[in-house]
């Protein structure tokens, strides 16, 4: 049943981010997906809550609102005229003065809502089986920016190269199976010294993805920095769901290695195939982290 009041709030949310920019709304995700995850690893439930479920992944900063908001008010943008670049997700769109620019971004902030509670929650959220099951906020962001694509102007396909060459590949290798190495071993290696599971508050994945929207700051500030988010989410999804399966540390290790490696090459495959135009931002993490999902789910499903 949808909450008729968060889907108004998810108006807001959608221009909130428009005004400051898709890039730093979704740094704002991660600052209270860290916050609500150290409140879940503290016992603080309600706290938790609140800050993960309405905060982080609700109507103020969830990516399905926010961050898909600003990703449509940013190719608008172009097309009105008002921007040379409608893959800019950065700039704050405020600072147009249009304010037909800042209402589309509440209008796909709705849409996201709707998407994610009509669609997502009812085909992809184990109802049909507990083998289907992918990430809402990714595939909603993925499927809200291709209908921007297709609405706003440009074509779906903005490159002829598959994935990328020589020194560019062995940087997205370096830093996939780097992160990887880094998430499944600091899970695995903290079981291994004596810290038990339920110290996670099952939020290893959510702490980890928040850490990891924050660092965006250093690509707002200027520096060459590339999203990993996708990376580490997969890699710290794996580690966790295979060794509550396997009960094999160094399996889960090495599971999560390989998966966070995938996403990091079907990042870079999306990154070259549908985004390196300047018609509008198709979300490479995102599609990486709903086909990720998918595989996840479907060779350890959550079954009870």
């Amino acid at each position: 049943m949808i909450e008729i009041l968060s889907l108004i709030a998810a108006f807001g949310g959608g221009v909130f981010a428009a005004a400051m920019g898709g890039v730093p709304a979704f740094i704002m995700t991660g600052v209270f997906s860290v916050a609500g995850s150290v409140a879940a690893m503290c016992g603080a439930g309600d706290a938790s809550n609140v800050l993960l479920n309405y905060m982080a992944f609700g109507p103020f900063f969830g990516p399905h609102i926010a961050f898909a908001g600003g990703v449509a008010a940013s190719a608008f943008a172009k097309k009105k005229g008002v921007s040379e670049n409608g893959a800019d997700i950065i700039t704050a769109l405020s600072g147009y003065n249009e304010p037909s620019v800042l209402l589309v971004g509440g209008i796909f902030g709705v849409i996201g809502f709707l998407f994610k509670e009509l669609v997502v929650m009812n085909l992809f959220a184990g109802t049909i089986s507990p083998r289907l099951v992918t990430d809402a906020p990714g595939i909603t962001v993925f499927c809200s920016a291709v209908v921007v694509r297709l609405i706003f102007g440009g074509k779906l396909r903005t490159g002829t190269a598959v994935f990328s060459k020589g020194k560019a590949m062995g940087t997205t290798l370096v830093m996939a199976i780097g992160y990887s190495i880094l998430v499944g071993g600091l899970y695995t290696g903290a079981i291994s010294a004596g810290v038990p599971v339920e110290a996670f508050g099952g939020a290893y994945a959510t702490l980890i993805f928040g850490l990891a929207a924050i660092a965006l700051v250093f690509a707002v500030a200027g520096q060459p920095f590339f999203g990993c988010h996708h990376i580490v989410i997969t890699a710290a999804n794996a580690v966790v769901m295979s060794y509550a399966t396997t009960g094999n540390l160094y399996m889960a290790f090495l599971i999560s290695i390989v998966c966070g490696t995938v996403a990091g090459l079907l990042g870079d495959f999306a990154g070259n195939v549908i985004n390196s135009g300047e018609d509008s931002h198709i979300d490479p993490p995102a599609f990486a982290i709903f086909i990720m999902t998918f595989v996840l789910n479907a060779i350890f499903p959550v079954i009870g």
